[in-house]
């Protein structure tokens, strides 16, 4: 009866395990091939994306982008960060030009005990949307880069994935659908 028991045990702890670990394999999997997670939220809104208050600008241009964190953002992530952005946005066309100002607020990268748990690799930034024209700042708000998986890791698909949550925001507002750009190249 004792060897029953054990047995069992035994074996409920293996199909727990075995679960896990395939959870964690899809996991893996669908990050290697979706990339990072970008998201966004406003601070003051933008008119109803319905109306696309945004559609007369055709270019869209990175302007400042500054660690507002002042500790633990790598130099890599400066140099990183404007050619994911600049993936996302064709600025080849005659019209309004939208210039986004990026503060970085948060940089985390995964330590030993989070690669063990499931790592979580996160950047934050305060956004501002600004007319090039007049100047005047059309809204602000947060966007976040997050990596979840440990294919994930690293400076690159932190930039990718804030590049990625400013992008979902701007264009979700001049009614542009986001490509195949959110597809791992």
């Amino acid at each position: 009866m004792k060897n029953c028991i054990a047995t069992l045990a035994l074996l409920s702890f293996l199909a727990f395990c075995a679960g896990g670990c395939m959870g964690r394999l899809i996991g893996e999997g669908a990050e290697a091939g979706l990339g990072p997670k970008g998201k966004y939220w406003q601070e003051n809104s933008l008119p109803a994306k319905e109306s696309k208050p945004l559609a007369p600008y055709t270019n869209i241009e990175l302007g400042k982008v500054a660690n507002a964190y002042g500790r633990n953002v790598p130099e890599e992530f400066f140099s990183q960060f404007p050619r994911e952005f600049q993936k996302r946005f064709q600025n080849d066309s005659p019209g309004k030009t939208l210039v986004v100002n990026v503060a970085i607020l948060h940089y985390e990268k995964a330590d030993v005990t989070d690669n063990i748990f499931g790592p979580l690799e996160e950047v934050v930034a305060h956004v501002e949307l600004v007319d090039k024209t007049t100047g005047s700042v059309l809204a602000t708000g947060n966007a976040v880069g997050r990596t979840g998986k440990t294919v994930g890791l690293g400076v690159q698909n932190k930039a990718e994935g804030l590049a990625k949550g400013i992008s979902s925001w701007v264009n979700s507002h001049r009614g542009k659908e986001e490509k195949d750009k959110d597809k791992k190249e």
